[in-house]
């Protein structure tokens, strides 16, 4: 019927029938209402089309529901925003919430505080932790505190995350997830003995180990290049009866990269071919940056080869690097090829992040003219351009002395002179100059 969808709580499998049973209901006058918004919004878990994510938020304009007023609401239209990086509407949703006297639950904490650190914005993440945890005192629950600790470890807060974990140990037990958030921390700030030490104080305590845990501890390892020490864990997660996995060996690979063994990282690799574990793009993605970063671009055109010999099918981030492979071998009109060809050869959609290296390497390569109508682009088809491509347009025209576009530029990140621009959020402006 056309009001099924309304009340269906099964997975949507099928989003262009999904989409025409909305549109009948919008034809006959049947309101589309939280329900069918939540069902859409969850659906979208399992989506990448960029379309699907669009039209779900336009059904959600039309509707013009309040999305504080309905709990459930808030919290599928949270994550599905912070999932597709919707950064503006996610700045206006709580900026709403803050206004509207909604009592959360902890599971909405946990999105709320999610959303909040997607903005990088860890003074609305404390406040609303200490909202729960200080004024309405709720014990968090391990997922909670789970979101609070990936915000403060994502933004570069570590200590204070580990702080927060040993504060609130004793109503809220470590487990897998809480310490591998820890030592995903330890991983990104390069702090690779924190991390061993994180690991071998989980296995003191006695919880149970998993291939994630181990991989976030090998990863620590790997980005440092500390090879020996991958090799020690690798024989230890047998002893914990785990199994190495893809995203194992291909970390082993990036750790190799990084140490700049490209020949080491190259065995591994035929190893994982040899045993199809390198059917997407992400291990020939981490290859690929390892080769670029070390000038082997003998190695890089291989592996091109193999992906199209073995129907590999690239993605946004294959995309970055083959853009930035091309410009540093001084072949923009290969990056600028790449970028046009590839995505319409696998039906996906540049994103802002290969359009902003491809600024990048057009500034670098002395072409700025061509660097103007690829930003220009980012604008047509983007939210927002963020701050390194508005950083990267305004030192290629300080440095051609095209200094009244420059300023123009300066005047357009900061919302300046413009004509229902906003430009760049607050939070990204001082990167910019």
């Amino acid at each position: 019927s056309v009001t099924g969808v309304q009340t269906c709580a099964l997975p949507i499998c099928n989003f262009h029938e999904a989409w025409e049973t909305i549109a009948m209901m919008e034809r006959a006058g049947v309101a589309v209402d939280h329900y069918t918004i939540s069902i859409m919004m969850k659906a979208l878990k399992k989506v990448r089309n960029q379309k699907d994510v669009n039209l779900a938020l336009q059904l959600l304009d039309r509707a013009g529901l309040d999305v504080c007023a309905d709990e459930i609401l808030l919290n599928t239209v949270l994550e599905t925003c912070t999932r597709h990086r919707e950064t503006r509407r996610l700045e206006s949703i709580l900026t709403n919430f803050m206004k509207s006297g909604l009592q959360p639950s902890l599971h909405t904490y946990g999105s709320l505080i999610k959303a909040s650190a997607a903005l990088k914005n860890l003074d609305q993440c404390w406040a609303l932790w200490h909202e729960m945890a200080d004024r309405r005192a709720m014990i968090p629950s391990d997922i909670v505190l789970g979101c609070m600790l990936d915000a403060l470890v994502c933004n570069g807060q570590t200590d204070e995350a580990l702080d927060l974990f040993r504060k609130w140990m004793n109503q809220v037990p470590g487990n897998t997830v809480l310490w591998s958030t820890l030592i995903k921390g330890f991983a990104n700030t390069h702090q690779a003995e924190r991390a061993m030490d994180a690991w071998r104080e989980m296995r003191c305590e006695g919880i149970k180990m998993n291939t994630v845990a181990y991989n976030a501890v090998i990863d620590a390892q790997a980005r440092v290049g500390a090879m020996d020490a991958v090799s020690t864990l690798v024989e230890t997660m047998a002893v914990d009866g785990c199994t190495p996995d893809a995203i194992t060996y291909s970390t082993i690979v990036k750790g190799y990269c990084v140490k700049g063994d490209l020949d080491k990282a190259f065995e591994v690799f035929r190893g994982m071919q040899k045993n199809k574990m390198a059917g997407d793009s992400i291990i020939y993605n981490t290859v690929l940056d390892g080769c670029t970063r070390h000038g082997r671009m003998d190695l890089a055109d291989v592996l091109l080869e193999d992906m199209d010999k073995y129907g590999v099918v690239p993605s946004n981030f294959t995309l970055g690097i083959l853009v930035k492979m091309y410009g540093r071998r001084r072949q923009l009109h290969k990056a600028l090829e790449v970028v046009k060809e590839l995505p319409a050869r696998h039906g996906f959609q540049p994103n802002a992040q290969v359009r902003t290296c491809l600024i990048c390497t057009c500034v670098n390569n002395n072409a700025l003219d061509t660097a103007f109508e690829v930003f220009e682009d980012v604008k047509k088809h983007s939210q927002s351009v963020d701050a390194k491509a508005y950083g990267a347009m305004i030192s290629g025209c300080i440095r051609y002395g095209w200094l009244v576009k420059a300023v123009t530029l300066v005047d357009e990140a900061y919302g300046l002179n413009q004509q229902g621009r906003k430009g760049l959020p607050p939070r990204d402006r001082k990167s910019v100059v």
